[in-house]
C-alpha cells in the first residue's frame, strides 16, 4: 500500500488515538543494544516493541513487550521518548485493515540498564526466540531493513553529546 513514514526525534508524544504500537531500545552499561528475534513470517532480529492494547498506555506497552520479547524487566518510569514514526497512506486501505487511516504513529522509548550484558530469556509462550545484546555494528547487520535505525544513530549522538558535556 503506498504510504509516507517519516521518522520524528521528539520528547512529546503524538495524539494517542492514532498510536498504534511501542518499541524500545535498550541499552547495556557498554553501549550494547538488547535485540529480540520475532519468529514471524518476514521478521527476525528486531527490537522489542509491539502493538499497544486497549486500556494501555504507549509506555506501558513498551515495558509489556520488552518483558514478553526478551524476558528483561524494565520499569515504566525508567523509559524516555526519543520520538515516533508517522505512516500516512495515500490510498484507503481494505476495511479490514486495523489502524487509523490516514494517519499512524509508532512511538520508540529508550532506557539503559545498569548492567553490563545483563541476562535475557523470553518466555516460552513468546512469539520471539533468542535475544541478546549486541554492538551498535551488529545491530545494523542484523537489522539493516528496519525502519527505526535513524532512532539508534540519535541515540547514540545524544549518548555522545551527554559523555562529553559530563568531562
Amino acid at each position: 500500500m503506498p504510504h509516507l513514514m517519516e521518522v520524528v526525534s521528539a520528547d512529546f508524544y503524538p495524539p494517542q488515538h492514532l498510536t498504534t504500537a511501542a518499541f524500545g531500545l535498550v541499552s547495556d552499561t557498554r553501549g550494547h543494544l538488547l535485540l529480540t528475534h520475532v519468529n514471524l513470517p518476514g521478521r527476525g532480529w528486531d527490537v522489542p516493541g509491539g502493538h499497544i492494547d486497549p486500556h494501555e498506555d504507549a509506555r506501558q506497552a513498551a515495558t509489556r513487550e520488552i518483558s514478553e520479547e526478551t524476558g528483561l524487566h524494565v520499569p515504566a518510569e525508567a523509559l524516555t521518548l526519543l520520538g515516533w514514526q508517522r505512516f500516512t497512506l495515500h490510498e484507503r486501505p481494505q476495511a479490514s485493515y486495523p489502524y487509523p487511516f490516514p494517519v499512524s504513529y509508532t512511538l520508540m522509548f529508550t532506557t539503559q540498564t545498569g548492567l553490563a550484558d545483563p541476562p535475557v530469556d523470553p518466555p516460552p509462550d513468546s512469539e520471539c526466540g533468542p535475544a541478546g545484546w549486541f554492538t551498535p555494528a551488529q545491530v545494523r547487520q542484523r537489522c539493516a531493513t528496519c525502519t527505526w535505525l535513524p532512532f539508534l544513530t540519535q541515540l547514540r549522538e545524544a549518548r555522545h553529546h551527554a559523555d562529553v558535556c559530563a568531562d
